[in-house]
């Protein structure tokens, strides 16, 4: 008797315990997702289509679209609830559910696709660089007219366009050299996602081959060489290369550039040009240089939370099933 009553307040002091780590293994998507609240991204609604893209992981990469609840079918997941909160807080939430697969799974990218939107990206020696958007595809007169036209000095012959098909990258010449003049106005139809360069007049630095573009791979959009002949802020080449992606770390880029004697290794703390817009963080790069952006590792918080709440949850259902038995 005193063996079977010792036994039951042993488990009514671990009953509530085991209750508690379920019910915090249950909310930690949840508080997650909390911890990025107000994070100033895009609310997501019913009728959204999204792109998922897994980096290194093509053969998870989707198309959803959120249905009149507001929810998504995503593989091997099943359905997930996403409208009602930003496409940031969306990521991290689809990020905790395809951990439950693929527990080494440690980036996605969600993008919103907006439809009729077309967005042209424009770099090199114009008046304004950044993203373009129209509701149709524009033609590259159009484009030229909306950046406000090319600085003093600008490249206008060796402009060309780079438009990605099936994952790689084409560069497609143009000459403006006749449109300040109102000769051979471009007629060329954009494309969503092209990238327009105009490179600015330079001299040829000596040792390094023209005919190379800049290799970009780690954390960014598409892993790829990117096709340059001059020196081009780095932040330029990075876009063209898809961008950093949200799990980038953007402190410490990892830059080789051969000076024509030696390759000589350099970091580069690209977030002091992105919150500062101090040049030392956008330094040029040139053909035949190599770029790597590594991924953040999650602190360690992030990185084992969700293994010690799976486990604690483990032992909690054991325990309480064990509990369901004793007490029938």
């Amino acid at each position: 008797m005193r063996a079977h009553t010792g036994t039951q307040s042993l488990q009514n002091r671990w009953r509530p315990v085991a209750w508690m780590a379920l019910v915090a293994f249950m909310l930690n998507p949840l508080l997650v997702v909390a911890q990025t609240a107000g994070a100033g991204s895009e609310m997501l609604e019913s009728g959204d289509r999204l792109k998922l893209t897994v980096p290194g992981r093509p053969e998870l990469d989707q198309d959803l679209v959120l249905d009149s609840s507001g929810q998504v079918i995503i593989e091997p997941v099943g359905a997930v609830q996403l409208g009602g909160i930003t496409t940031d807080e969306a990521s991290l939430l689809l990020k905790q559910k395809l951990r439950l697969f693929y527990p080494t799974l440690d980036a996605l990218e969600l993008e919103v696709i907006r439809s009729g939107a077309v967005r042209i990206y424009v770099i090199g020696s114009v008046s304004q660089k950044g993203v373009l958007n129209y509701e149709s595809p524009p033609t590259l007169w159009d484009v030229v007219r909306s950046f406000g036209g090319p600085q003093d000095g600008a490249n206008l012959r060796e402009a060309r366009i780079i438009r990605e098909v099936d994952g790689q990258p084409q560069v497609h010449p143009v000459d403006l050299s006749g449109m300040m003049e109102g000769k051979g106005v471009p007629t060329f139809l954009m494309e969503d996602g092209d990238t327009l360069i105009i490179p600015a007049l330079q001299e040829g630095i000596p040792g390094v081959k023209s005919h190379d573009g800049v290799k970009v791979f780690g954390s960014v959009g598409v892993p790829t060489i990117v096709p340059i002949e001059e020196g081009t802020p780095m932040m330029d080449v990075l876009m063209l290369a898809g961008a950093p992606t949200v799990d980038a770390e953007k402190t410490k880029i990892y830059w080789v550039h051969n000076d024509g004697v030696t390759n000589k290794a350099e970091i580069v703390n690209l977030e002091l040009f992105l919150l500062e817009g101090d040049d030392l963080g956008n330094p040029l790069v040139y053909p035949g240089d190599t770029i790597s952006v590594e991924y953040a590792r999650p602190s360690w918080v992030r990185a084992n939370v969700p293994f010690i709440l799976g486990s604690l949850a483990a032992v909690a259902t054991i325990l309480l099933a064990y509990d369901r038995l004793y007490n029938e």
